[in-house]
């Protein structure tokens, strides 16, 4: 694997883990997926096929190989966007727990989204995609993935004014 191939691997790899475990809702299963992915794309690169954009094409292999999984094995599928591992910094510990719960109640509300509702507003709120990159991840057009990303934020809002 030549150095460039390496930093494109490893510049999304941590994103790919919690796009597909939103997808699977299983740490270990995603990180089997995320390596085939990895592996597609590095044989891809190796028979000297161009990739345009090596992110948004693993994260459409891996977002394929992971509906894949999901159909064929019946998984349930259990987001846990709180994969996404962040540094305690001294913060009040009461505000910490609000913001917690809050977390969880946007992870309940995006788990009723539709497939791609759910996957368009992890990859840009979560993951902070362009919507270019979401659009070619998920097969549409720009302005279908601002769509996508439009209405889930809609139905998460609705969610969360509802259960207040």
């Amino acid at each position: 694997m030549n150095s460039e191939s390496a930093s494109a691997v490893e510049a999304v790899r941590g994103q790919l883990q919690v796009f597909v475990t939103n997808i699977v809702g299983d740490t270990v299963l995603a990180e089997d997926i995320v390596q085939d992915a990895v592996l597609a794309y590095l044989r891809t690169v190796s028979e000297g096929k161009g990739v345009g954009c090596p992110g948004a094409w693993l994260m459409k292999v891996a977002r394929n190989k992971a509906l894949d999984a999901v159909r064929s094995a019946g998984y349930l599928r259990r987001a846990d966007i709180g994969t996404v591992q962040r540094k305690e910094s001294g913060e009040d510990i009461e505000m910490h727990l609000g913001m917690r719960e809050r977390i969880a109640q946007v992870r309940k509300a995006a788990m009723q989204l539709p497939e791609q509702q759910r996957s368009a507003f992890v990859l840009r709120d979560v993951l902070g995609y362009e919507m270019e990159e979401i659009a070619s991840v998920l097969g549409c057009s720009a302005d279908n993935a601002r769509q996508s990303v439009s209405r889930a934020r809609k139905r998460i809002r609705e969610y969360l004014l509802n259960n207040e």
